[in-house]
């Protein structure tokens, strides 16, 4: 909780802090607070993407243990495959100055996904938290922090994308 909350209030706190006052000075401090929170998109995106790398190394390395908690995952781990890919373009793409719009757009959806889908957040809050090993544990709050900064800091650098537009007094 207290991750979502730091996340969640730093993005607000960058958000207002970009005023929207058209002074050439106030301009490029609008300008750096979106550069940052494409930034911060970027890299928890990549950093998402290295935490479903570590998830499928645990799944690999001792398949008959992880069997019992991810009956799927541990034979054949195509979901964290695909999330290790989708997440590493997305976050690529992000640092290296473009793809607001596909960074919020897949934040977005993981985020509203990622919470109604049972297989997902439902399952690690009922049967995860209690049942599975700390590593898991460990690597799906990881995968939790991660998701939900980017989401946050793709939602703020989304809402400040006509930093350009603005013209200096």
């Amino acid at each position: 909780v207290a991750a979502l909350c730091t996340a969640f209030f730093g993005a607000v706190a960058l958000y207002a802090s970009a005023d929207i006052v058209l002074t050439g000075e106030q301009k490029q401090k609008y300008v750096r607070a979106r550069r940052l929170a494409r930034l911060l998109s970027g890299w928890a995106n990549v950093g998402n993407a290295v935490v479903h790398a570590l998830l499928i190394a645990m799944l690999l390395s001792d398949t008959a243990r992880y069997k019992v908690f991810f009956p799927d995952e541990a034979e054949m781990p195509i979901g964290p495959v695909f999330l290790l890919i989708a997440n590493a373009y997305v976050g690529r793409a992000t640092l290296k100055g473009g793809g607001l719009q596909t960074a919020f757009a897949w934040n977005s959806f993981v985020a509203v996904a990622g919470s109604l889908i049972p297989i997902v957040w439902p399952k690690f809050l009922d049967v995860g938290l209690a049942t599975w090993p700390y590593l898991a544990i460990f690597l799906w709050l990881g995968i939790w922090a991660f998701e939900s900064t980017a989401f946050f800091f793709s939602a703020v650098a989304f809402s400040l994308k006509d930093a350009h537009a603005i013209k200096a007094v």
